[in-house]
């Protein structure tokens, strides 16, 4: 289970390179765009342009040069379509894709979502649901009994909100509910189309979206920025927060920093090597990226006997989840582990894989071994490869 305790964000002219490690393993590479900054959790006010019944479907103007597409499974709020022209309040759940005439544009949703560090906020919604990594049914209820009150509307429980006390989650659904007014005299106060979110300081601020999603576990910002990093440090005075602020202006890059650097050129490898000699060589297809373990010069050393099928593949297990998630890799996935002729055996690698890949906030699917011995999963799409985002904002720069 990775705990990041360690954001460190390398400014560029036209990006923020942000990477999340845990005890110095890189976990996650963010790449905020800021020459052509990501729509994705904004809220906008639409005009509703044409409806199309045989879809159940319908297109938004939302002010960007392309339509929001907003099916009838997000619309929320209103049981049927309302005339063409009429406001919509929107959020963009993915950006479009594409470019020219055959883009797309993005997935759009009636039923806003407010995030917070403990609590995400639908307040078109009802009820109180809990993150799937919180199992235990006892401590569900004690989170219930002390949210269910807070806040008008639905409430999930993020993973962060196990053991946290009522006056923690008090504080953030305060925090939530006035960022939330903030939105709604906005809309209020505007013309469609319009970015809501645009127009409120800090909601696009890289810095403040990742201490919302990790701010439970961090322990230290580093920013290569003096005045991000000024900024940053008189709202953690404000908030009284205990997660440290660094400017870094040493001699070295920041990225050298928990050797960052290093572990991208490894995550954009096709092979990497364990410590232990292990390879795990990483392919990805059109349809699929297919991943090979190979115990290669692992033991066998030094007279030592070659080691079983199991233990290579149970070290191998949580390597394959980290590149998944740090390579962004989307779509199905097939692992050739080193043969293992026992179910025992299988079952065990399979839990290790689960256990490695509880973290990844990206939906993963697990379907287990196939005849020929192969294991199956699925990771959803968000957003392009990490190969392919530092290749597009490097092009941008020539």
């Amino acid at each position: 289970m990775s705990r990041v305790d360690r954001l460190i964000c390398h400014v560029l002219p036209k990006a923020f390179l942000m990477a999340l490690t845990a005890g110095g393993r890189l976990v996650e590479l963010k790449i905020v765009r800021r020459d052509r900054p990501s729509h994705a959790d904004s809220v906008f006010l639409g005009r509703l342009e044409r409806v199309m019944p045989e879809l159940d479907a319908a297109f938004v103007d939302i002010g960007i040069g392309r339509s929001g597409f907003l099916r009838g499974a997000d619309r929320a709020g209103i049981e049927d379509w309302p005339p063409p022209g009429a406001p919509l309040l929107v959020q963009v759940r993915s950006d479009g894709e594409g470019a020219g005439e055959n883009s797309k544009g993005p997935r759009l949703s009636m039923d806003l979502a407010v995030t917070g560090r403990y609590l995400v906020y639908h307040p078109v919604g009802a009820d109180v649901t809990f993150s799937r990594r919180i199992e235990s049914e006892s401590e569900r209820e004690r989170l219930r009994g002390h949210v269910e009150d807070l806040l008008e509307g639905g409430i999930v429980l993020r993973t962060a909100a196990s053991g946290a006390s009522r006056d923690v989650l008090q504080a953030d659904a305060a925090g939530i509910m006035e960022r939330w007014e903030k939105i709604r005299r906005q809309a209020f106060d505007s013309q469609p189309p319009a970015d809501l979110t645009a127009r409120i300081p800090g909601e696009r601020d890289p810095v403040a979206r990742a201490l919302r999603d990790h701010g439970a576990t961090l322990e230290e910002v580093i920013l290569d920025d003096r005045a991000m990093a000024r900024s940053l440090q008189d709202e953690m005075d404000r908030t009284a927060e205990k997660i440290r602020v660094r400017w870094h202006n040493g001699p070295m890059p920041a990225f050298d920093i928990d050797d960052v650097a290093g572990q991208i050129d490894t995550a954009l490898a096709e092979r990497i090597v364990l410590g232990s000699g292990i390879e795990v060589l990483f392919e990805p297809g059109e349809t699929l990226c297919a991943v090979d373990v190979d115990s290669a010069t692992a033991g066998g050393r030094q007279g030592r006997a070659p080691r079983r099928p199991i233990e290579v593949n149970l070290e191998a297990a949580p390597a394959v989840a980290q590149q998944l998630r740090l390579r962004n890799i989307a779509g199905a996935v097939v692992v050739d582990f080193v043969t293992m002729r026992s179910t025992y055996d299988r079952d065990k690698v399979q839990a290790a894989l689960a256990e490695a890949l509880a973290d990844d906030p990206v939906p993963t699917q697990l379907y287990g071994f196939t005849r020929l011995g192969h294991f199956e999963l699925t990771r959803a799409r968000r957003g392009a490869t990490l190969k392919a985002q530092l290749e597009a904002l490097e092009k941008s720069d020539d």
